[in-house]
């Protein structure tokens, strides 16, 4: 059996909705295997127990259309800081091998976002080097950095329009971080204007590409492509508005 074709991998339950949601439906409509992985089971929130946060997992790894979803349950707050947790990466990728995989951008203000992001890096290249870990070595094609809570100017977009209502409800599957919760229990996340915000920044990057909506990605060194971008027919209806040529 081949290995996956896409890969999100996710410091904890739920980043990978908030970052590259729409790009894995989009994946999994097309056919493709796609897959997350959570580092952690997200028990230092602030809101919501490993039970609910799991329940929840599964109910959006659903609406994605994953193939597979796994934890590797380190310790939340703590990724990165054990020597193991490179190797354990590495040996992640051997098992999973995907062909592109996609990881938290290593300058988010979240400690186990900006670790993730690195050991990603870190592990892709280690991946194929025989003699450091278990498995057969296997090379990453692509590796691409997604946004969290730090801006960064997009290498690309990918346009999620037409699967943006998608991606918002498998996002507001974890109810225990996203709903209305408890007055004495307010987050940054639960507060509704979170998820307004979400959807400006999505507008935002999709108005740079002349979409609805867009998710935007990192990438060290341009990306192929298969021919000119901007060759596709263009859409029905009035121009979208882009605020680049």
């Amino acid at each position: 059996m081949g290995g996956l074709d896409v890969l999100a991998v996710a410091a904890h339950p739920d980043d990978a909705e908030v970052g590259v949601g729409g790009a894995l439906i989009l994946a999994a409509d097309a056919g493709r295997r796609v897959g997350i992985v959570d580092l952690t089971r997200g028990e230092a929130g602030t809101r919501g127990t490993v039970g609910e946060r799991q329940h929840e997992s599964e109910r959006a790894g659903k609406l994605l259309g994953l193939h597979t979803r796994s934890t590797l349950g380190w310790p939340d707050g703590e990724v990165g800081t054990r020597p193991e947790h490179r190797l354990a990466l590495v040996e992640l990728l051997r098992d999973l091998r995907p062909r592109v995989v996609l990881a938290p951008y290593p300058q988010d203000r979240h400690p186990d976002h900006a670790a993730a992001g690195r050991l990603v890096r870190e592990a892709c290249f280690l991946s194929r080097v025989a003699k450091i870990g278990d498995g057969a070595p296997h090379t990453v094609d692509r590796l691409y950095h997604y946004m969290l809570h730090e801006p960064f100017t997009p290498s690309f977009v990918v346009d999620v329009s037409s699967v943006w209502e998608r991606k918002m409800e498998a996002l507001t599957a974890y109810e225990s971080q996203f709903g209305a919760g408890s007055p004495d229990a307010v987050t940054e996340i639960g507060n509704p204007w979170f998820l307004r915000y979400l959807e400006a920044r999505a507008i935002v990057h999709g108005a740079m590409v002349g979409a609805r909506y867009g998710e935007p990605y990192h990438h060290l060194g341009p990306a192929l492509a298969d021919g000119l971008p901007g060759l596709a027919p263009p859409p029905d209806g009035p121009r979208p508005y882009n605020m680049f040529f």
